[in-house]
């Protein structure tokens, strides 16, 4: 009798364990959670225009690589 009450109790921890962890793993990915995904790339207008549309200078960006990555 004891152990299939220690079993239940073990099971119902498990259980609420991977609940937890399911929502944990559904907030990681949410929109909000994801810095680069809420900036916004603001363009700086050059006053050229192509096709009828005007040339807008982005914000440069840092990229950082292993050299034997890249060759």
């Amino acid at each position: 009798m004891q152990s299939s009450q220690i079993v239940r109790t073990l099971a119902a921890a498990a259980t609420i364990v991977l609940a937890a962890l399911v929502l944990m793993g559904a907030s990681w990915y949410s929109d909000s959670s994801h810095p680069a995904a809420a900036a916004a790339m603001v363009g700086v207008p050059t006053g050229e225009y192509v096709n009828g549309v005007e040339v807008q200078r982005l914000p440069s960006i840092t990229v950082t690589a292993r050299r034997s990555d890249v060759e």
